[in-house]
């Protein structure tokens, strides 16, 4: 089992649905400015140029060897921060993190999420029961 992150935003009365998977991309850590441009994350794309911009001037003082582990390290980073990254990209675009899902796929995922929704607003009350009166109440009239 895997656990997804399930975000929502209500757009035009309907609701949409991004699951993102709490798992290693290879895809994020090889092809980073490919995984960003896939995703739109243009504010994420302009900081990998920085840090990749940076690595390149930090190689004339460490040297080419300790530059290239830098740069593994940072794919590996990226690799394992894919999930966290995607989810703040779509925080700041106005999603709200709903739930966190342990599934073995996104579809099934996305489907418990929202059976589990359904579900609830089913078992709501329509109207609430009146709050129990407080055991202080009668002294207070004294």
């Amino acid at each position: 089992m895997r656990l997804y992150s399930i975000y929502e935003k209500m757009i035009d009365d309907e609701q949409e649905l991004v699951v993102v998977p709490d798992k290693f991309s290879w895809f994020a850590a090889l092809l980073t400015p490919v995984w960003c441009i896939v995703h739109l994350m243009w504010l994420e794309l302009l900081a990998y140029v920085g840090v990749a911009f940076i690595l390149g001037f930090v190689t004339f003082f460490v040297g080419e060897d300790a530059s290239w582990w830098i740069g593994i390290l940072v794919a590996i980073l990226i690799g394992l921060e894919a999930g966290s990254i995607r989810g703040r990209f779509l925080e700041r675009k106005g999603y709200v993190l709903k739930a966190i899902v342990p599934s073995s796929s996104s579809d099934d995922a996305a489907y418990r999420y929202t059976a589990t929704r359904v579900f609830a607003q089913r078992q709501e009350p329509k109207q609430r029961p009146a709050a129990p009166m407080s055991p202080f109440a009668e002294t207070q009239n004294l």
